[in-house]
Order: C-alpha cells, then sequence, then structure tokens
C-alpha cells in the first residue's frame, strides 16, 4: 500500500500497543476494497488521552479509531454520542469522527456473536458458559448473547467487582435471561480470561464440561491454538479461535466506520 497525502487513517490506541494484532488485517481488508486508508498503531498514555481526542476531533483525515486496553471505559467518556450497547457495557473499542463530533460503539460481543453464527450454531433459546464474563470482553460478549436472545448463562468473574458489574448489566437490561450456577449439556462455552496466552496454562474449563459441550470459544489470539481450542478440536468439538473473531470483529468495526 503507497501512502500518500490523501490516505485516510484509522489509528488503534492503547498503552502498550507493541502486541496488538489488527493492523495487518486491517490494512489488508482496506487494500482489497480498494479504499486509500491505512490502520497504524499509536501508542497514547492515559495523560495524553485528550489531547488525542481533540486531534481526532480535528483531523481532515482520521475517519475515527479503534480502541484496545486499557482506554475502553476513557474512550466511553469521551463520546459525543454513543450506541445504545455501549451505553449498557460503558465502554468503547471503535469510535467514528464525523464534523468534529465523535460516535462510539462496543464490537467485541458483536464480533463473538459473528463467529459463532458461522459455525451455524444458534445464539437464540441457547445457554452460554462465560469465564471471565466481567472483563471488557466478557462482558461485551454477555451483553451480545443477551442482545441476541440467549436463554440461560453461567458467569465465572474471580474479581468481585468485576463480578458485580455484570450481575448488574443482567438484572438491569436483562432481567428474562436465566442466570445458572452450573454448567449444562450442550452449552456454548466462551473462555474471556486470558488463559491460554502461555502453553502451561490450565485450561479454562474442565475437561468434561467441553467434551458435552456444542461450540468452544476462546477471545485468546496466537500464531497457534490454543491449549482449549487444541484439545476441543481433538475431541471433536466446533471451535471459534481469537483470530476467527478478530476477523468478524474487523467486519463489524468497518461497518461502523462505513468502510
Amino acid at each position: 500500500m503507497r501512502i500518500t497525502g490523501k490516505t485516510r487513517l484509522l489509528p488503534i490506541i492503547g498503552h502498550p500497543v507493541s502486541g496488538v494484532f489488527s493492523p495487518p488485517a486491517f490494512n489488508l481488508a482496506f487494500q482489497e476494497r480498494r479504499l486509500d486508508f491505512t490502520m497504524v498503531p499509536m501508542d497514547v498514555p492515559a495523560a495524553s488521552l485528550k489531547a488525542f481526542w481533540d486531534l481526532l476531533r480535528n483531523s481532515a483525515n482520521m475517519i475515527g479509531c479503534s480502541v484496545t486496553y486499557p482506554h475502553k471505559q476513557a474512550a466511553f467518556d469521551a463520546m459525543d454520542d454513543c450506541t445504545p450497547r455501549a451505553a449498557r457495557l460503558k465502554a468503547v473499542n471503535t469510535v467514528r469522527s464525523e464534523s468534529s463530533r465523535l460516535t462510539g460503539d462496543a464490537t467485541d460481543g458483536l464480533a463473538m456473536c459473528a463467529a459463532i453464527d458461522a459455525t451455524g450454531i444458534a445464539i437464540k433459546n441457547g445457554v452460554a458458559h462465560v469465564i471471565g464474563a466481567g472483563g471488557g470482553a466478557g462482558i461485551a460478549i454477555v451483553d451480545a448473547l443477551c442482545e441476541r436472545g440467549i436463554s440461560e448463562l453461567i458467569i465465572s468473574e474471580t474479581n468481585k467487582n468485576r463480578a458485580k458489574s455484570v450481575k448488574t448489566l443482567l438484572a438491569q437490561f436483562w432481567p428474562n435471561v436465566i442466570v445458572s450456577k452450573s454448567t449444562k449439556p450442550g452449552a456454548i462455552l466462551i473462555n474471556a480470561t486470558t488463559l491460554g496466552k502461555f502453553p502451561k496454562d490450565a485450561l479454562p474449563f474442565d475437561e468434561q464440561d467441553i467434551k458435552c459441550a456444542a461450540l468452544i470459544c476462546d477471545v485468546i489470539t496466537l500464531e497457534t491454538p490454543t491449549g482449549l481450542n487444541a484439545f476441543s478440536e481433538a475431541t471433536g468439538k466446533a471451535t471459534v479461535s481469537g483470530q476467527k473473531m478478530g476477523q468478524c470483529q474487523l467486519d463489524v468495526q468497518l461497518e461502523f466506520l462505513g468502510c
């Protein structure tokens, strides 16, 4: 891709951003769609966020930005407008810039649901167990599953404050969803923790629960399958990898940005 003075920019901001996987995939998508856009990683410390938002509002060649750890909640606070799901979650990971106004959305949950849809396994009226349900990705996935009509949820969260947040979300916005305490056969299992980043990490779910599940999903993005994905595939289970979720994330973010 040849970058010129006419190229539109889509930064991905975080602190740090050294480990982000998004730019190559986004830039390939821009090439395939013949768009003169490019994604660039920008390491923005918390103290510099206000200056970045001012720049984004007033830049003529930035179409918006993608937001990663640890700025999703701060991004929500900086928005002029946001989608209903971002308002429920009080977090933003995608920002559209138009006429000096910033509009935010939270697409992590949409990405996971799109990846699940691609397997042919239904979300509506189903059962899902989300481990790490109160984290940034986890709570977004819980909200999206509810939006798509999940009937029953098992939520696991070791952090007390995060556990309280996801329970409050469910009680306030999704009171008709049954919250259970034990995994059911045929459930969709979703790992939204960091377990699996390293080879010696334990499996986030019991082996028996995996063998009885309908689908196993992992948010961890690695070049090789995570331990959870590898074990699940070895037992003949359908899986969703972090890479697949990332591909779906790209699609829903670009749709929101109008690309």
